[in-house]
């Protein structure tokens, strides 16, 4: 659904952005398209709004996400709500956050934030790759890591951080018609994700779009 509703600027087309076909995804064809993605590529920003410039990308600080693919009878993807005593209280998203001094790498960041919020350990992931480097409008280099797990594992919330995790079905997000584009005037306009109680805004569906785009090669370019 696109909310028109204010002026959104032309100079692409949400067709451009949503360029994926839904289909089916098997372990394998995750597995071997994910490792086939370029995980040095510096990810644009699909919203409708200006780039992060030069200097704010000198000075971003660093932090990393996990995507998380669960298999419990179909894929899914794990999301978190974050406490509302935390900065971006109530915002849905991955679980990740700032790197800390003793991590050795985005990678280290990803599965030490991932077990501290919903209890998930670096045993029970399968590391898949990296999708790139995205830069974030509120001063972040995110670097979003990809794995699998499996039904067993137990998702186990970190009340200080975490107020509740979803699991959001992989069909629900090849879905296009899960998108809306909400104008904010002055010519930008920014992508939502809804499914049931699920709304997904900011970096976090930005990350779900190039997700999609990785696990369909053929229809994006």
């Amino acid at each position: 659904m696109i909310d028109n509703s204010r002026a959104i600027p032309n100079s692409k087309s949400v067709d451009e952005v949503l360029a994926w076909q839904s289909q089916h995804l098997s372990l394998s064809d995750i597995r071997r398209r994910t490792a086939d993605w370029n995980s040095e590529a510096i990810l644009e920003n699909p919203h409708f709004e200006p780039e992060v410039g030069s200097p704010q990308k000198a000075s971003a600080g660093r932090a990393a996400v996990s995507i998380i693919l669960r298999s419990n009878g179909e894929q899914s993807l794990i999301v978190t709500r974050r406490s509302s005593s935390i900065r971006f209280g109530g915002q849905i998203c991955f679980p990740g956050g700032r790197k800390a001094e003793g991590d050795e790498s985005s990678l280290a960041t990803a599965l030490r934030e991932t077990e501290e919020e919903i209890g998930i350990s670096e045993k029970q992931l399968e590391h898949l790759g990296c999708l790139g480097t995205y830069y974030t409008q509120s001063g972040f280099t995110l670097s979003p890591h990809v794995f699998l797990t499996s039904s067993e594992s137990k998702l186990r919330a970190d009340p200080s951080e975490v107020a509740a995790i979803y699991e959001v079905p992989l069909r629900a997000v090849q879905d296009k018609g899960s998108y809306r584009l909400v104008g904010r005037g002055n010519g930008k306009a920014n992508f939502q994700f809804l499914n049931a109680d699920v709304q997904i805004g900011g970096p976090t569906v930005s990350l779900m779009i190039h997700l999609m785009r990785c696990l369909n090669p053929s229809n994006y370019e």
